[in-house]
């Protein structure tokens, strides 16, 4: 009857009755109306014109609606915000099934899939579009074509360019093959030998005497650092990196000259068989081209140590769309790094820390972040090293390495907004802090205010669980917010010191 009479969604309505329950809920326990829109993030104006309709309907007339209003906020969950679908364990395979373990996700880390997805947002076409994938296949393979014929080589997502003898060569890190076979149960070690195996034919076509050893320098220094070293060693680098000095810029998408005898017999073929208007069939096809060139550099633009690889972007598709994968170049050996002689393990994590830092950045100023079984994938390292290097530097020098679990909030890698109030509490500025942790001071801000909510839920005297309905935040984040206010402001006085040196008013105006 409401969305009849107003014109409103579902979605609306129901949030607008969820707020006026959780108003309902606050004023009832004592909060006055700037805390109330502290604790909510609703504007005063919202507030106030939904605590006069409290004072307005609170009468015996409407006990029963009153009842049934009162009751939303304590007995159900907070309506579900609409998000865009972050990567997470769960993808959607080729035909349509869907797999869950961890390596589930990188068969996505496919060009054709990747360029799919690109022309999918761009051009708003179905989730499963056939056309879509038609104009995928038959750009992909009228490229391939025109680029043997002209001798060009490209580095596709997943391979590293090394050196031998002034020669490049092109070697698989991970490729689309492998990848499904991990996502289906092969493990790991097989997986690697496997592209050990690879890596080392491809070696030998250019120096036939290679050894493992000299393909381990390149992809798997771990295999040569066989001494034990002391436990005391020091791996960390003497200051942070300064980003600004990597000099990476950004690879965009960008204009292609391909001749009409490559696209145009595309163009036609899509409009005469599904009946696509030829323009939109020449920009299908411009624009898969344009994505696959973006995602695969030709040789002479990198250099060797360098690879490619596809990794989550930070930036936001349009609504309700899943988080695209960008391309990034990463620089896994700098010529330092590959003259270096690594004997022990002091060495190896020396080594792994500085590839950690810098690969982290350069994916960062490409706007994408790595994951990380990306880092684990890419380093030729386990997860608990990846992390142990991350939160030792983190301790070090008090910077957040910008990953995939603490800029996209994929899982738990480092609970990074707890570290963002621990650092404001210091007494760092959010520039300062938007700086160590790789956010903009906008989310920055967002995380304190969350925490101020939550004080001051805490000072009134709101149980978690109650808190949870208010806010929508889950327990943990919750206690651990509630964790850090016990430990710096184990008094009601100060706690509330706090919050008036926030702005935050906790009595009612008179």
């Amino acid at each position: 009857e409401i969305k009849r009479r107003t014109g409103h969604s579902y979605d609306s309505i129901e949030r607008y009755l969820w707020d006026f329950s959780r108003v309902i809920c606050l004023r009832e326990r004592g909060m006055p109306l700037p805390a109330i829109r502290q604790a909510t993030g609703m504007s005063r104006r919202v507030v106030a014109k939904y605590l006069k309709l409290y004072e307005r309907f609170n009468h015996p007339d409407y006990a029963f609606p009153m009842a049934r209003v009162r009751r939303m906020v304590e007995a159900n969950p907070p309506p579900k915000k609409d998000r865009t679908n972050p990567p997470g364990e769960v993808m959607t395979m080729r035909d349509g099934k869907s797999t869950q373990n961890r390596y589930s996700a990188l068969p996505a880390r496919d060009v054709e899939l990747v360029a799919l997805s690109h022309i999918k947002e761009r051009f708003e076409l179905a989730p499963k579009s056939h056309i879509a994938e038609e104009a995928v296949r038959r750009t992909s393979e009228a490229l391939e074509a025109y680029e043997a014929e002209q001798g060009t080589e490209r580095l596709k997502p997943g391979e590293m360019l090394i050196e031998h003898e002034g020669r490049p060569v092109k070697v698989p890190l991970l490729s689309p093959k492998w990848a499904r076979r991990l996502a289906e149960g092969l493990s790991v070690t097989a997986v690697r030998r496997h592209l050990e195996y690879e890596q080392l034919q491809r070696l030998a076509e250019v120096f036939e005497d290679a050894t493992l050893e000299n393909l381990w320098r390149w992809v798997d220094q771990k295999e040569l650092a066989r001494s034990r070293s002391a436990k005391s060693g020091d791996f960390m680098p003497d200051e942070p990196l300064d980003a600004g000095s990597l000099g990476v810029i950004a690879r965009r998408p960008g204009d292609i000259t391909l001749p009409e005898s490559v696209l145009l017999p595309v163009a036609t073929s899509l409009a005469e068989d599904y009946g696509v208007k030829p323009a939109l069939a020449r920009a299908m096809a411009e624009a898969i081209a344009q994505v696959r060139q973006w995602c695969c550099p030709r040789v002479q633009e990198l250099d060797p140590g360098q690879a490619v690889w596809l990794s989550y972007s930070t930036k936001r598709g349009k609504r309700g769309s899943p988080r695209l994968l960008v391309p990034v170049v990463l620089t896994l050996l700098t010529p330092d790094e590959q003259a270096m002689t690594i004997t022990t393990r002091t060495d190896l994590k020396a080594l792994k820390m500085r590839q950690i830092e810098r690969i982290t950045a350069e994916a960062w100023q490409q706007d994408a972040v790595l994951t990380m079984l990306d880092l684990e994938w890419l380093l030729g390292v386990n997860g608990a090293f990846v992390r142990q290097m991350l939160d030792a530097y983190h301790e070090r020098f008090g910077v957040l390495l910008p990953t995939a679990g603490t800029i996209l909030d994929m899982g738990r890698t480092l609970t990074h907004k707890t570290i963002v109030v621990e650092m404001s509490l210091s007494g760092l500025s959010t520039q300062e802090i938007a700086r160590r942790i790789y956010h903009s001071p906008e989310a920055v801000d967002q995380y304190l205010k969350t925490f101020d909510r939550l004080l001051v839920l805490r000072h009134f005297g709101l149980p978690k669980k109650l808190m949870v309905q208010v806010t929508g935040h889950s327990l943990s984040l919750i206690e651990e917010h509630l964790a850090i206010a016990d430990k710096h402001f184990p008094t009601t006085e100060a706690l509330t010191q706090y919050l008036t040196s926030r702005g935050v008013d906790l009595e009612e105006a008179g």
